[in-house]
Parts: structure tokens; sequence; C-alpha cells
């Protein structure tokens, strides 16, 4: 991946304590917003200084991008994709949409600082496109292993247009939370799915 934002420092101690750093910091977003999470809070949790947090990570904004990249790298290769294999083309998307509704879920503020950002900075988060192109191409591919054969343009677009409807909502919950169905109700992913594999009408 080209052109990515570089996940940690390379030599060892560096990359100890840049690790102390983000597991605090994903604990820490468990409770309170990115915007909350102080420096010296989060330097405290982690056992390291604020000098060593500013020496690797240069500000906040920065070390927002690595936490990204630390969220995004859990979601492709061959062990997110494992459990797609044996299943027919709808199940392995009602499994990737289930995957992404609670990596979000349990990493929603996390991702409110990320829709925020982007928001505010539209070239924020294109930086991060090869992350989320790896994750829609593993997609395609399980779908397409699952089918024996290549998605017709048709069956690509309407696999698009299912994950513009899933993604909007779920985004907009994260920003918004507009009723009647709230991102923590039980009825908020069966309604949302049925809704996604009923435009992407993938074979069962």
């Amino acid at each position: 991946m080209n052109e990515t934002v570089e996940r940690l420092p390379q030599q060892n101690r560096s990359r100890v304590t840049a690790e102390k750093f983000i597991t605090a910091a994903f604990k820490m977003l468990e409770t309170q917003t990115f915007a909350e999470l102080s420096v010296g809070e989060l330097a405290r949790s982690a056992k390291r200084s604020v000098g060593s947090f500013y020496q690797r990570f240069g500000s906040k904004e920065e070390f927002l991008k690595i936490l990204i990249v630390d969220f995004l790298e859990t979601g492709i290769g061959d062990e997110a994709a494992a459990v797609w294999k044996g299943k027919s083309p709808k199940q392995v998307y009602a499994k990737f949409l289930e995957d992404t509704y609670d990596r979000i879920l349990s990493h929603r503020n996390l991702w409110h600082a990320v829709l925020e950002m982007s928001a505010s900075d539209p070239s924020f988060w294109a930086e991060f496109g090869p992350y989320r192109d790896r994750r829609l191409m593993d997609l395609m591919t399980a779908i397409e292993a699952a089918l024996g054969r290549k998605l017709t343009q048709t069956e690509s677009r309407k696999l698009a247009i299912a994950g513009q409807v899933f993604n909007s909502v779920m985004n907009n919950q994260i920003i918004n939370s507009p009723g009647p169905l709230t991102l923590d109700d039980a009825q908020f992913f069966p309604t949302m799915a049925k809704i996604a594999l009923d435009v992407a009408d993938l074979e069962d």
C-alpha cells in the first residue's frame, strides 16, 4: 500500500512505546470522545511521558491517523476473509455487514472523530483509501469465489449502492443519532442488513 500513513515507528523500543499509547487510547475511547482525550491522561494511562508521545506522533491529529490505520488494518487480509469461506454470496455479504456494524459499534468514538475530521477536511479520508479499497476487494473476491464467476457490472453496482445505503445510515447515527432506530437498538442492524441485502440482491 503506497502513500498511506506509516503505522508505527520502526525501531523496537519506539514501537513498544507507540503500542502502549495505542492500546491506552483504544481503552480510553470506550468511554470518552477523541476530543475529550487529553495527551496527559493518555500518557499516564500508557505509563509513558507526554514528551514521548509528541516525540513519536507529533500531534493528536497525527496520532488519530495512526489509530485509524490500526483499526482499518484489522479489517483486511486473510484473517478477516476466513469467516467468509464456504458461504453463499448472500451469506458472505451478510457477514461483511455484521463485521462492519460490530467494529463501528465497538469503536464509535474513534469513528466519530474520523467523520468529524473528514467533514472539516474533505482530503482527510483520501490517504486511507487503500485500506478501504483492500477491504472492498477482499469482499468482492470472496463473493466471486462463492459465485464461481466474476460479478457483472449490474451486480457490482447493486453491491456498491447497498454499501452506500448501509454506511450512510451508520455514519449518520454516529454523528447525529436520529430516530426512530438508534445504533444500540436491537432492531437497528437486522433492519439495515435486510435493506442492504435486498438492494444487493445476491444469490443465497
